[in-house]
């Protein structure tokens, strides 16, 4: 049996392990919140991390729907970007599934391990995991800007009110004015 027999015949049990070391990411409770709500309002983030690895695993894994993976990989990244993680923490879903693929091709003593095939796999992991940090970069550059932008306009509304507070209006020159001095 060839790999790619062995992770096309046990796609679910790949997949279910690739989400269960994602979601090892997150605090237990939050984990389990990811994995047992269905629906995709009350659960966008699960239901994200479902529906991404699932598009990529097809894409990657089996070599099939291949047009899928951008969306797919950037919606992922897009997601861990803007979660409180370190960028090797965001980043480690793309390696976590060689492990997932590795710990089921191991469960199979009858597999036949040609290093090229493994090779072309990991290969093809590796190419996702450079898309993916591009994708990051990006993500965390936008971040950035429109962290910079809201800055800029808390800042310049903040002297716009000082600046009308602290100065008071000028009056005409000529006019009398409050104090009831005159020319």
């Amino acid at each position: 049996m060839t790999l790619l027999e062995i992770l096309e015949q046990d796609r679910s049990a790949v997949l279910e392990r690739w989400r269960g070391l994602v979601l090892e990411s997150y605090s237990e409770e939050a984990a389990c919140f990811f994995r047992g709500e269905k629906d995709r309002f009350q659960n966008p983030v699960g239901h994200s991390i479902a529906r991404a690895t699932a598009v990529l695993y097809d894409g990657v894994v089996l070599d099939r729907q291949p047009e899928g993976i951008p969306e797919a990989l950037e919606s992922l990244v897009r997601l861990r970007a803007v979660q409180d993680f370190t960028a090797s923490q965001a980043l480690a879903f793309v390696f976590q599934l060689k492990r997932a693929v590795r710990e089921q091709a191991a469960q199979h003593p009858d597999v036949d391990r040609r290093w090229e095939e493994l090779s072309r796999f990991e290969t093809r992991i590796d190419a996702l995991a450079f898309a993916a940090f591009d994708l990051y970069v990006e993500s965390r550059e936008r971040i950035f800007e429109i962290r910079q932008g809201e800055l800029k306009r808390r800042i310049a509304s903040l002297l716009r009110r000082l600046g009308g507070e602290s100065e008071p209006e000028a009056e005409p020159i000529g006019s009398l004015g409050t104090g009831g001095r005159g020319a």
